[in-house]
This record gives structure tokens, C-alpha cells and sequence, in this order.
């Protein structure tokens, strides 16, 4: 076309002005070529205004209205130019803009794909949420999901369909599947065509369980963008199924947890009403009801009444652990003053500290008001002060002290005793159930005749009651068991 035009101006008067045609191949060049070509018309336009004016001029001569004619024609092709370089300009940004928006869209409807079966699913409801979501994500008019096993859908199973679009019919949970819905044909990626292309399938993998297979019906979607979606639901099926593991297992500990708690219940329950009945009838002896006993035989009885209350103390902490563990609520707390309540508990302990030697002293001066319940906090103190008056030297002594901390408003009950101490493993574990310091060289729970529930039952009642309870070594070798518990707010 160029040489066209050229040939034309060459030949043709300049009046003519035939070079205001090669503004054409500069816009021609503009909309199918690249910006290269379009400058390169530029320079041939420049190029052949400027041979057909020196042809025109040698053969009639110059004149200023040929002159103006052969610049005019100059900047008209610079005009179409610039044009057309800066209108394929704004398509080329148009074109990316579109792009770029598509690209928006997709990332934004598989984000929403992800969200919607992200959650906390077991397989069931994950499988609900996923013919759901991709049918929005494909714009089907209907998605099933299910497991295949024997040509047969089966549990999980789902599907979605769209009541304003009718469906080609679905197939249902236990319906035989057609062959092509169950063979991937060969050379097809991870999404295949089925009936025409009228549906898309697709299967998810479950490692040991049957694959889930996807029947998309009449889906406006491509197919490469429907794998990119299933690329990033392996791993949240995946996860679907930890998740009902996890749930099974806890179901499965929970049932445990009940069925131990109540055998402790039943334990616990059934053993007080012989015990207490035994006790009755050994203390009736001892007081003469059956007339004269032989000193042997009344010591062998007080011997039985001893292990009789140390079984049913041990019945005791045991409804109370059960009690803990299931997370049961106490009766609601009432205001007590800890000083009584420790001097109470005291008194009850004192004869065990003469029978082994051990001196029990008390500095309980402050009267401090707490919240709790009485009975478990008796329960707690008087732990504290059996596990230090059994494992302290004859001849030695324990202190039960009280304070107050008003900056922090709480109360501070120690019991000091001069036991041996625990080794640092032993410190680790002294609070745990049937697992205290215990041992010959050790000071806890653990030692002849203990149950191993004293010091774990103490730190359950002492933080349900909002506190917290410590062990810890002086430097004159002293053990320390520091109770603390919230005052009442004056």
C-alpha cells in the first residue's frame, strides 16, 4: 500500500496532495501490528512525502502552496501516528485491566470455595458444604458429591441443585453409577466430560478410604479452572478426615472418662456403707457390748478401726477426685474465716503429731475471711498438714502459720515441717494424681500407707476455690507448702 501511495504522489500534480494517503498504512499498522511497525509507517510516511515533493518540485517547480500542501500531509501522518500508538496504548491497558479483573474474579470465587468448606467438618458436613460450594463455583445447575463404592454411591453423600435451572437427574445415594462416571478416558487430566460434555467428573483420593467422586451438571466453567479448585481441596478433605478421627477419639475418651468415673462413684459409694457399718460394731466392742474383751483382741481392734478410717478417707478423696475430674460444680461458696478453719483442722490432726513425736505449733494471728466451701477446704489443709507431720523426724516440729497480702489481697497459709526434701524429678510431679514425691528419700504423697491422691486432691480444691498452692526448700533445710487463696473484699 505504501508503494501505491507513492507512486500515486510521484506521479500525480502536487496539488493533489495524494501523501495525506499514508496516514492509512500508519492506522492499518496500528490495529494488526506492534508499535514498531506503526513507527516504522511513521518513517516511510516522513520518507516518501519527502521523495515525492523533491520529485514534484524538480518537474514544476516550488511553490509555498505545494510547500504547505507537502507539511500539512507531514503532520497529518504524524497525527495518525500518535493516535494510533496511544490508542493501541489504552487497549493494550484495557486488555489488562480485563485481564487483570478475571483474574480477580477467579481468585476471588476460589477463595469463597476455600472459606466455605475451610471450616471444622467432619467428612459428613464437609461433603455438604463442598456440592454446595462448587456448585456457586461452577455455576451448575446441580453438583453431587459422594462416595463410590461398588459402582454405587454411599455415605458421604450430597447434593446441591439449583431450583431455577432443571437438571439432566442426578444420580442418588445407592443408585448404580454409569460406566463413564467411574472411568477416567485416556489422555483426560484430573476433570473429564461426560454425556456430551453436558457434565464434568472429578474424584478426590482419601488415602485408605473409597475416593469421592464429583458429577457437575451443565457447569459454565472451564475445565482447567475447576482443577485448579480441586488441586487445593486434597488437602482440606484431608484434614476433614483428622478431624472425625479427632472427634471419634474424643467421643471414645469420653465414654472412658464416664465409665471410670462412675465405677468410681459405685466404689466409692458401696465401700462407706460396710466400712462405716464396721466401724459401729468394732467401736461397740471396744465400749463392752459384748461383754469383757481380751487386751489382745482390744488391741487388734483398734488396729482395725485405724485401716477402717483410713479406708473410708480414702472413699472420701476418691468422690472428691471424681468429683474434680468430671468438672462438677460445688454448692456456691460462702464467706469462712481461714484462721478457724485451720485451727479446726489442727485439732483433728494434733493426736497423729503426739503418736509420732512431732511438735505442732501454730501462728495464726490474722483472721483472714475467705470464699469456699468448708468441707473441701478443710479437706485441702488437712492434706497438708498429714503429709508434713508423717514425713517429719520424731523430735521434729511443724509450724502452721497465716498472713495476709494486701497488695495482692490474698491470704498465705504455710506448713513448715523438717521432712527431707524432694529431689528436683520429685518436685516435678508432686501434684500429680497418684504420682507424689514420695519414696524413703523423698517428702510427698508417695510413701507407705499413702493413696497418692493427698497433694493432687489439695491443688484441685485450692484452684477451684481461685488459688494456688506451692513446695518450696528454705535454707535452713525446712520444706514449705504455701496455700493461697483470695480474701474476701472488705
Amino acid at each position: 500500500m505504501f508503494v501505491v501511495v507513492l507512486l500515486l504522489d510521484t506521479l500525480t500534480p502536487a496539488a493533489l496532495v495524494f501523501g495525506i494517503l499514508f496516514s492509512a498504512p500508519i492506522a492499518l499498522s496500528g490495529l494488526a501490528g506492534s508499535p514498531q511497525a506503526t513507527r516504522l509507517m511513521i518513517g516511510l510516511a516522513f520518507l516518501g512525502n519527502l521523495i515525492a515533493g523533491g520529485i514534484n518540485a524538480a518537474s514544476s517547480g516550488w511553490n509555498p502552496y505545494d510547500v504547505a500542501n507537502r507539511v500539512l500531509s507531514l503532520l497529518g501522518a504524524l497525527l495518525v501516528g500518535g493516535l494510533t500508538l496511544r490508542f493501541r496504548a489504552a487497549s493494550n491497558r484495557a486488555a489488562h485491566l480485563e485481564l487483570e479483573e478475571q483474574r480477580a474474579e477467579r481468585e476471588h470465587a476460589l477463595r469463597q470455595l476455600i472459606e466455605t468448606v475451610s471450616g471444622p467438618y467432619d467428612q459428613a458436613a464437609f461433603v455438604v458444604q463442598l456440592a454446595a460450594a462448587l456448585r456457586d463455583f461452577t455455576a451448575a445447575s446441580g453438583v453431587t458429591v459422594g462416595a463410590v463404592s461398588r459402582a454405587m454411591f454411599r455415605a458421604p453423600y450430597a447434593v446441591s441443585v439449583d431450583e431455577a435451572r432443571p437438571s439432566l437427574g442426578l444420580p442418588t445415594l445407592g443408585e448404580r453409577l454409569p460406566a463413564p462416571f467411574l472411568t477416567r478416558p485416556a489422555g483426560s487430566g484430573v476433570v473429564w466430560a461426560a454425556q456430551g460434555g453436558e457434565r464434568l467428573l472429578a474424584r478426590l483420593p482419601r488415602p485408605e478410604q473409597d475416593d469421592l467422586l464429583i458429577i457437575i451438571d451443565r457447569p459454565d466453567t472451564e475445565i482447567l479452572r475447576l482443577e485448579e479448585a480441586l488441586s487445593v481441596l486434597g488437602p482440606l478433605l484431608e484434614r476433614a478426615q483428622l478431624q472425625e478421627e479427632k472427634q471419634a477419639q474424643q467421643a471414645s475418651l469420653e465414654h472412658h472418662n464416664h465409665v471410670i468415673r462412675d465405677l468410681v462413684y459405685a466404689f466409692s459409694h458401696d465401700l462407706r456403707t460396710p466400712l462405716i457399718a464396721n466401724a459401729l460394731s468394732m467401736n461397740n466392742a471396744l465400749k463392752g457390748a459384748y461383754g469383757p474383751l481380751p487386751a489382745e483382741y482390744r488391741e487388734t481392734l483398734a488396729h482395725g478401726l485405724a485401716a477402717n478410717q483410713t479406708l473410708l478417707e480414702l472413699a472420701e478423696k476418691l468422690l472428691l477426685v471424681a468429683k474434680y475430674e468430671a468438672g462438677e460444680p460445688s454448692p456456691d461458696p460462702l464467706p469462712l474465716d481461714l484462721r478457724d478453719l485451720a485451727l479446726q483442722v489442727t485439732g483433728q490432726v494434733r493426736p497423729l503429731a503426739e503418736r509420732r513425736g512431732v511438735q505442732l505449733e501454730t501462728a495464726l494471728e490474722t483472721s483472714v475471711r475467705v470464699m469456699g466451701q468448708k468441707g473441701e477446704l478443710r479437706r485441702a489443709i488437712q492434706n497438708i498438714l498429714d503429709n508434713a507431720i508423717k514425713f517429719s523426724p520424731p523430735g521434729g516440729s511443724v509450724i502452721l502459720t497465716l498472713n495476709q497480702d494486701p497488695l495482692e489481697d490474698t491470704a498465705e497459709l504455710r506448713v513448715i515441717d523438717e521432712g527431707p526434701g524432694l529431689s528436683q524429678e520429685g518436685v516435678g510431679r508432686l501434684f500429680q494424681r497418684f504420682r507424689g514425691g514420695g519414696g524413703a528419700a523423698g517428702h510427698g504423697q508417695g510413701g507407705q500407707g499413702s493413696s497418692g491422691l493427698g497433694l493432687y486432691l489439695t491443688r484441685q480444691i485450692v484452684e477451684a476455690h481461685g488459688g494456688s498452692v506451692r513446695y518450696s526448700r528454705t535454707q535452713n533445710a525446712r520444706t514449705v507448702f504455701t496455700l493461697r487463696l483470695p480474701v474476701v473484699p472488705v
